[in-house]
């Protein structure tokens, strides 16, 4: 596929000459390959930081502070009042359509199914989500259809409802106080990430130790127990198969040879690494060699298969400067003529 504009020939052009430069240096290490290097270096670095920027800074920081500051400063009767209207909405739609399918509904059966606590516990889901902007009435509105649509709360009885609804007003506030705490664990992550920066400062360098120590800390503490699980149990209850493999026709000797072959290979490799006693007998030199063949040859399987990855990167660079850059740039100039 060719380019389609002259920006994407641009492009295209670009993304050839990169390319033939970085391969210029298996020839010899020129200008060409060292700009490419720097370039590439350059451009990885800089969108590292806009991407950490996006999808760290922005949503885990910047969004969630902007978001605590208004919410603590926006006015609580507005809150209210939107809350009030929308729940107003809600429960005369329910009772509109409760009324419609069963028309003797009475309010004494209604207010008998009306749970207090799931109804407080939908208005928290609904007022207290980090992204919900209290100022805007649409969100708040939006906030409070979409919760109370995925619960089963009982809004038919509308003053029931209502009663309800300010019960919980007088214990409601803008901003909860463990999004306080939220907000304090976020500056101490603040100015933990920025305690790195003092190792660039010799006389403060030892600052930077509490905030390695502590990434260090909880990345053991949360990957030793994960790669336990994975590394080493899975692949032990992996290793537990039958010998001997039987389908109804019989014994299954494909999947029996692979069983035996696994068995054996395990065994035999975690023999060569026991260095407890002399392995001088011809049974433990023998095992010793199945091990040492067995490792060989997944040595070899994993170094042909980064070599195929290599080769398949290779051959899309060659099929990109065929195709795209040289049959691409024929064909655009073509067409214009």
């Amino acid at each position: 596929m060719g380019p389609d504009t002259f920006i994407d020939l641009i492009g295209v052009w670009i993304a050839a000459l990169l390319t033939l430069g970085v391969y210029s240096s298996l020839i010899k290490d020129t200008f060409i390959s060292k700009l490419t290097e720097a370039v590439f270096v350059g451009v990885s670095f800089g969108m590292s930081i806009v991407f950490t920027y996006y999808n760290g800074i922005k949503p885990k920081i910047e969004e969630p502070l902007v978001r605590y500051y208004q919410n603590l400063h926006v006015d609580y009767a507005t809150v209210t009042n939107a809350v009030t209207l929308t729940v107003e909405k809600i429960a005369d739609a329910k009772t509109l359509s409760a009324e419609s399918a069963t028309e003797e509904l009475t309010d004494e059966i209604a207010s008998r199914s009306f749970d207090t606590n799931r109804f407080f516990a939908v208005l928290d889901s609904a007022l207290y989500k980090q992204t919900l902007k209290l100022q805007s009435t649409n969100d708040v509105a939006v906030s409070l259809q979409s919760a109370f649509a995925s619960s089963e709360v009982n809004l038919v009885n509308k003053a029931t409802v209502m009663g309800a609804l300010n019960e919980y007003f007088t214990t409601y506030k803008t901003v909860p106080t463990s999004r306080h705490f939220w907000v304090l664990y976020i500056f101490f992550s603040v100015i933990l990430g920025l305690m790195f920066i003092t190792r660039f400062f010799p006389k403060h360098a030892w600052l930077s130790r509490f905030p390695m120590a502590y990434t260090i800390g909880i990345g053991v503490g949360m990957g030793t127990p994960l790669s336990f699980q994975s590394q080493i149990m899975q692949q032990v209850q992996a290793s537990f198969i039958p010998m001997l493999v039987r389908n109804p026709n019989g014994i299954d000797w494909i999947a029996t040879a692979g069983n035996l072959s696994l068995v054996i290979g395990t065994l035999t490799v975690l023999y060569y690494f026991f260095f407890s006693f002399k392995k001088e007998d011809a049974a433990s030199r023998g095992a010793t060699k199945v091990g040492i063949a067995y490792l060989m040859i997944g040595f070899g399987a994993s170094f042909a298969f980064t070599i195929m990855a290599r080769v398949s990167l290779l051959i899309g660079r060659i099929n990109f400067l065929q195709d795209e850059w040289i049959q691409g740039t024929y064909e655009f100039f073509k067409y214009l003529n």
